[in-house]
């Protein structure tokens, strides 16, 4: 039996775990469990396993749980979630639009959909508790804005982004068809504004209507509203923090610290303080869900070496070839790479398909710009399971989600993006 069958046969039993074994065993044990399975039979290297639990993503996780909890643990939660109750004068679906709304404009500065979850799903979750409201109506709202509108106006992210994509056009020697950084707005902010108003209107109609009372330490808030309000000092560290953290995301290609770096720092300096003791830190790091995360990168790893999805790629260019209609070979072009970024983590999927468009494309002869802003949307719109983004799990450990909740949630936001991103983008930029 080869390498690549053994995988695929681990990963499905993975997915049967996580749709059905989760009630015995939790998922983070699985995707540990699925990782070192990998492990053992040649799937993944034992180097590679290794390096996942000193990934970047996975500190600036931990990190920016901590530095959430920083903040939380000052009174500014409990006054920002108190002046939107005010102005909101007891309506729900006000309070959501403003906060789907901030996490859009964090969302452009941040190219990190976990670090803007963290960031605004404390407030939300304030907000629910002071309005007597389940927070499972409202955190798959602000997950998927977190998730499928980053990158799309033209500021810090975008630009970082567009740079990556003009270094594929140039690596492959194929820059006939000039990109701007307006591209990526152009093509993105219809699926944007689409996602923002399914946050409000609709999926808070398909949300479960868990208790009020959710395990608070999924926000790395642990018992901060309980505690003693902070004295002026430690107050004005905890703001202060936050703020510098934020800013050093935004400006980090031009102070020469990673992200990463910058949240390691904040949570140090939150520690080292005493804004929050020992034990308040460790709860607040979530570790289940940044284990999850690195079991589900482990996965990736895996998929992506025994040549899983270049399997796919290699059937996707035969099926394209034969196709002469631009919404047809959009519609596979979104469908693949959107399917693979459920269940491997997107930025993999994302990495491998786009020099995969572009090359197709140079082959053609073809516009490479629809299909590769077709494969960004595609795998930055993944929120049907944990396996797919960082910031899924920790979605799921707030709103008390599971993958059936997610499924049900999410079935129309995925018809109206594949039909918004196809109809526009194929139109706008076509291929044939």
């Amino acid at each position: 039996m080869s390498q690549l069958t053994i995988c695929l046969i681990i990963f499905l039993l993975t997915l049967v775990g996580f749709a059905v074994g989760s009630k015995y065993v939790s998922i983070t044990v699985i995707s540990l469990i699925s990782m070192v399975l990998m492990m053992l039979t040649g799937c993944l290297d034992a180097q590679t396993a290794l390096g996942c639990f000193s990934n970047s993503s996975a500190i600036l996780m931990a990190s920016m749980f901590i530095v959430a909890a920083g903040l939380n643990k000052t009174q500014m939660v409990n006054n920002v979630s108190a002046f939107i109750c005010r102005i909101s004068k007891g309506s729900f679906t006000k309070v959501l639009a403003g906060y789907v709304i901030l996490t859009f404009i964090l969302a452009q500065f941040i190219p990190s959909a976990v670090v803007v979850f963290s960031i605004v799903s404390p407030l939300g979750l304030s907000v629910c508790k002071e309005m007597k409201l389940s927070p499972s109506k409202m955190m798959f709202s602000l997950g998927i804005t977190s998730i499928g509108t980053v990158i799309t106006l033209p500021l810090s992210s975008a630009i970082q982004e567009f740079a990556r994509i003009e270094g594929f056009l140039e690596a492959y020697e194929y820059t006939h068809y000039n990109m701007k950084v307006t591209d990526i707005t152009f093509a993105k902010f219809p699926v944007a504004l689409a996602i923002m108003l399914l946050a409000v209107f609709v999926l808070p109609k398909f949300a479960p209507d868990y208790p009020i009372d959710v395990d608070e330490s999924a926000l790395g808030k642990g018992k901060a509203a309980s505690t003693a309000v902070l004295d002026p000092i430690r107050e004005v560290i905890g703001y202060l923090t936050f703020i510098l953290v934020l800013a050093g995301m935004i400006f980090s290609s031009k102070i020469g610290l990673a992200s990463w770096q910058i949240t390691l720092i904040g949570a140090l300096v939150i520690m080292a303080c005493g804004i929050l003791k020992k034990d308040e830190a460790i709860k607040s790091m979530n570790l289940s869900m940044v284990l999850l995360y690195i079991g589900a990168l482990g996965i990736g790893n895996a998929l992506s070496a025994t040549g899983a999805a270049d399997l796919i790629g290699n059937w996707l260019s035969g099926i394209v070839t034969g196709l002469n209609n631009n919404y047809l070979v959009g519609l596979l072009l979104f469908i693949v790479p959107f399917i693979l970024t459920q269940f491997m983590l997107n930025l993999g999927v994302y990495s491998i398909f786009v020099p995969l468009y572009i090359m197709l494309c140079k082959s053609m002869g073809t516009n490479p710009i629809g299909p590769v802003m077709l494969c960004m949307i595609a795998c930055m719109t993944a929120f049907f399971t944990p396996l797919a983004t960082p910031a899924v799990p920790v979605m799921m450990g707030t709103g008390k989600y599971t993958v059936k909740d997610l499924i049900k949630m999410g079935w129309i936001p995925f018809l109206v993006i594949t039909a918004v991103s196809v109809g526009w983008i194929m139109t706008v930029y076509p291929i044939f």
